[in-house]
């Protein structure tokens, strides 16, 4: 009998692996697939621009209790490069509750679009993983315009130019950073940092700018996007041309006295430009030489359109004309003058000249109209004392007649 079973039993033991074996790697990998989880995906940058280069990061965790071996991880792409596709052909064991990190480098050399790259887990024992991640590649880089410039540069001027530049992507762009350059210009500033700009973010800088001739005037705009570098031009036409916005003075009303060797000179002068002239004074040039008591006259800072009066005196003996000498500062300390030359021809004559004026009551020639002499205007000018007078006079006339003094002074006449 048992010689009878042996060829049965053989039969069964070299039948049983082929029908369990199936069974038990199917429930490997169901267990396996349960255990993995992707707990983390990080891209930088976010999104990138055509032919950036970035990092993908992927972090699995094992939230099973027993371990779990992996033979390989990979990026599948058919679209982006992936530059280190054979990182993590042997990757290990992963223990329960522990972690792991997979960082790809990508070159996005695609055109704008969003693409998705399949990260891939090949288990020891049996089965996989696959999880599409999204990869946005969007090519809009900085915007950047002039706010505020001169249409016409003057030259050796300092002027001031006003930028904006502003981030149209959808995420944050930094180091940004703006050169100024070009043939014949001078600037304050020979970079300016701006730094981080978030999505829809716009800054404004400002660049103080001297040209030496017609020009154009470039701005090397450079910004991060991740780990990539990018860089972007504005270019402003800078023509010169006789461009008056600075402080312009203007000299007027001049009068010319003399008293003895002295010669004073008295006038206004204007601001008529567009700034502010500072630290204006005035005085006299040779073959004048500038005397007290007012050598040098100070009229200070002047505003546009603003005004002042002035006075200087010196000596010119035998000169016909003497120059007026104006010293300016703008708001920079740079120092500007003007000169005007001053006939002495015309000048008025004073001491001798003058009509000598008693101590006591004045004159009607030298007396301002008005007062108690004489109507004028406003109430310091109306005759009182005659007014009150005429009003006593005719209280005194009513109350004698109210009396009867009237008819008293006529009964005596008649007798």
């Amino acid at each position: 009998m048992i010689t009878r079973l042996f060829p049965v039993l053989f039969a069964l033991l070299l039948t049983a692996p082929a029908v369990f074996l199936p069974v038990s790697a199917a429930a490997d990998a169901g267990t396996t697939g349960a255990q993995i989880a992707i707990t983390d995906i990080r891209l930088d940058p976010e999104i990138s621009m055509q032919d950036d280069t970035g990092t993908l990061k992927v972090r699995i965790s094992n939230n099973g209790a027993d371990p779990v071996s992996i033979n390989r991880v990979e990026l599948l792409s058919d679209e982006i490069t992936v530059i280190n596709y054979q990182t993590y052909d042997k990757v290990g064991t992963l223990g329960a509750g522990n972690s792991l990190e997979f960082t790809f480098l990508l070159k996005a050399d695609v055109q704008d679009g969003t693409y998705f790259p399949i990260f891939y887990i090949d288990f020891t024992s049996a089965g996989s993983m696959r999880y599409p991640i999204p990869v946005r590649v969007d090519d809009t880089g900085i915007v950047s315009s002039v706010v505020d410039a001169p249409s016409t540069f003057s030259p050796g001027t300092k002027d001031t130019v006003t930028l904006s530049v502003g981030n149209a992507r959808d995420n944050a762009i930094s180091s940004v950073t703006i050169i100024p350059h070009g043939e014949g210009i001078v600037t304050t500033q020979s970079a300016l940092f701006v730094g981080t700009l978030l999505p829809d973010e716009e800054k404004q800088v400002t660049f103080d700018i001297t040209v030496t001739k017609s020009t154009e005037i470039l701005f090397d705009i450079t910004y991060r996007n991740g780990p990539n570098e990018h860089r972007s031009t504005l270019t402003l036409p800078a023509p010169t041309g006789d461009r008056k916005v600075a402080a312009e003075l203007v000299v007027n009303s001049i009068e010319v006295t003399q008293a003895g060797t002295t010669v004073t000179i008295s006038g206004d002068v204007t601001n008529a430009g567009l700034q502010d002239a500072k630290s204006v004074m005035v005085t006299v040039g040779s073959p004048a030489q500038p005397v007290d008591p007012n050598p040098v006259y100070v009229i200070g800072a002047l505003e546009p359109d603003d005004f002042s009066s002035f006075e200087v005196t010196c000596n010119a003996a035998g000169a016909t004309s003497v120059p007026l000498l104006i010293e300016y500062r703008d708001q920079d300390g740079m120092v500007s003058k003007e000169t005007i030359q001053i006939s002495l021809r015309n000048q008025i004559q004073s001491s001798s000249s003058e009509i000598p004026q008693n101590s006591g009551m004045p004159s009607a020639l030298n007396r301002r109209p008005g007062g108690i002499g004489m109507f004028g205007s406003g109430v310091s000018k109306v005759p009182v004392v005659p007014i009150i007078a005429v009003i006593g006079i005719c209280i005194a006339g009513i109350v004698i007649w109210r009396k009867g003094y009237i008819n008293r002074i006529r009964d005596r006449f008649r007798k």
